[in-house]
């Protein structure tokens, strides 16, 4: 299946990752501990029925939308922010308060931070959006019959993530290739940098992923037979081969960890990305690009202990 075909599609998609218009959202918390209050983002269909979600494990949660004028009633919340929309809000409400950003990309969490007017709230925490570069590396080296390593493109809007990349590689002994796209580079030239290397890693970087770029990466990498690990399902569903991915069951799950914990030592972790996750792969792709899925690839996951009632 040609990557092109579904450009259109995965655009919208993209825009909607980096917007924090998301279809689905953790909803496990079952600690009452603290006053928790759920952010939400809008007051769209979706989001409603993400809030439902939300609400159906913490029915104490209060539940105010970023346009509501919102009041405290004199207690120390604990913000669940949904989104971007919903963080900005979160970190509006004043500095006494915990945040817990959820759904938010890890570039869209550091932008708000480091525009958001100081002091911020006392403690704040995310779940990021996107998988961890981590369980990403280790996909690759499951798929990849070569020993070429992998590229990453980053921007000087995700530079950050560049230390992370290194030490993840460095333990799994992947060789890797950052090649940065500075303002004014043309994508085509970028991928020409790396095109000796046997895969490439997307990160969800908005200067690098954007509507502009994202079908002459598909396609040109689809020519080279050189496969994208994507950052999102609807991206695999486009035209990367595969990527780790984390759903309500995964995100409610170690939300509903944070939290306890949080009751119980009074401090929230530093940011995270999602610790349990499944895989998803194109098959399409795969045989296009004459790559074998073994079984383990297929079963490669992480997931929550299931507790009992």
């Amino acid at each position: 299946m040609h990557p092109g075909r579904k450009f259109r599609s995965i655009v919208c998609l993209v825009a909607a990752f980096f917007a924090g218009s998301l279809p689905c959202l953790a909803y496990g918390l079952d600690t009452q501990r603290h006053d928790y209050e759920i952010v939400a983002a809008d007051d769209s269909e979706a989001t409603r029925r993400i809030v439902a979600d939300l609400r159906r494990k913490i029915p104490a949660a209060q539940v105010f939308f970023s346009q509501d004028k919102h009041s405290t009633k004199g207690k120390i919340p604990v913000y669940i922010a949904i989104g971007p929309a919903g963080l900005r809000t979160a970190l509006a409400q004043g500095v006494d308060a915990s945040i817990l950003s959820l759904y938010t990309s890890s570039q869209a969490y550091h932008a708000i931070l480091e525009g958001a007017p100081e002091p911020h709230p006392r403690q704040i925490t995310a779940i990021y959006a996107e998988p961890s570069p981590s369980d990403q590396l280790r996909l690759i080296s499951m798929l990849s019959k070569k020993q070429g390593g992998v590229a990453v493109i980053l921007s000087n809007k995700t530079a950050y993530l560049e230390p992370i990349l290194q030490a993840a590689a460095a333990q799994l002994k992947t060789p890797l290739t950052v090649e940065k796209f500075n303002d004014g580079d043309n994508i085509n030239r970028v991928l020409n940098r790396v095109a000796d290397v046997p895969a490439i890693l997307a990160m969800p970087d908005s200067a690098v992923f954007n509507a502009e770029n994202i079908k002459n990466i598909l396609v040109t990498t689809y020519r080279r037979s050189q496969p994208v690990i994507g950052f999102s399902a609807p991206l695999v569903k486009a035209g990367a081969l595969a990527s780790s991915y984390s759903d309500i069951e995964d995100i409610d799950a170690q939300a509903d960890e944070i939290l306890n914990d949080f009751d119980a030592s009074g401090k929230l972790p530093d940011p995270q990305f999602p610790k349990y996750f499944s895989v998803i792969v194109n098959d399409d792709v795969a045989r296009s690009l004459n790559i074998v899925i073994d079984e383990p690839v297929k079963k490669f996951s992480r997931k929550p202990t299931v507790r009992q009632p």
